[in-house]
């Protein structure tokens, strides 16, 4: 007797002709996870996990772009989704802040001030969490806005290796996960977003990004199916 799937707590946030329309649009299907995947890990800095063990409060008062615990309730899923990649030899690209780009370029989000500086230029804002910290091999990538594609070279880190399918993680969900998601599947990369390895600082707004991307560019699934999915022989050479 097989036992039900349980839907995730954030396809409930949307009912009746709402979740019809949702439905509708043909999201529901499944993708393979294809044989190369590489992992991005984008923008978990201090800047947004601020320390472990403070309030949301506590943390936005060093650093306004924090999500405070709930960066800390993803940590342990972001590491089993890095362990994955560094065991199969899966790309893995980190994802920081190119310092003093709101300067050249305006700040990645209005209240960055354009000229004036961002936050993500404080000391120790670009800090990446010695938890996940980034193995031998891996790529640290400084990105000028929000999407891990705008202005950068890696389509190109892509493509030379032979990358066909995208898993990301980290934050926020609502800012630069998203973006990174809507530019890797307009670049045609079949995209999967682990939802225990990303977070955000609102947990409705966590929840809504993860039901729209679904719907619409990704395929959305934990890190114990990503694991199940690569232990069954998925992402192997």
């Amino acid at each position: 007797m097989t036992t039900p799937v349980e839907s995730p707590w954030w396809a409930e946030l949307f009912e009746g002709e709402e979740a019809h329309a949702y439905r509708g649009m043909g999201g529901a299907a499944r993708r393979p996870l294809g044989r190369k995947p590489a992992v991005l890990v984008i923008d978990v800095v201090r800047a947004f996990t601020g320390t472990e063990g403070q309030s949301l409060s506590e943390a936005v008062a060093d650093f306004p772009t924090s999500c405070g615990p709930a960066a800390w309730t993803a940590m342990p899923h972001l590491k089993r989704v890095i362990d994955l990649a560094a065991g199969h030899g899966w790309p893995l690209i980190y994802t920081v802040a190119e310092i003093g780009a709101a300067g050249r370029y305006g700040g990645t989000v209005k209240g960055d001030g354009g000229a004036m500086g961002s936050p993500m230029d404080k000391p120790g804002a670009q800090d990446i969490p010695k938890e996940i910290a980034p193995p031998q091999g891996a790529l640290v990538m400084p990105k000028p806005k929000a999407s891990a594609f705008f202005g950068t070279s890696l389509t190109a880190y892509l493509l030379r290796r032979s990358v066909d399918s995208l898993i990301v993680t980290g934050s926020t969900t609502s800012g630069c996960v998203r973006a990174t998601v809507t530019d890797g599947h307009s670049h045609g990369f079949p995209v999967f977003v682990v939802e225990d390895a990303c977070f955000d600082r609102a947990r409705l707004s966590h929840g809504v990004n993860l039901y729209e991307m679904n719907a619409k560019y990704a395929d959305v699934l934990t890190a114990h199916a990503l694991a199940r999915l690569a232990a069954d022989g998925a992402g192997g050479e």
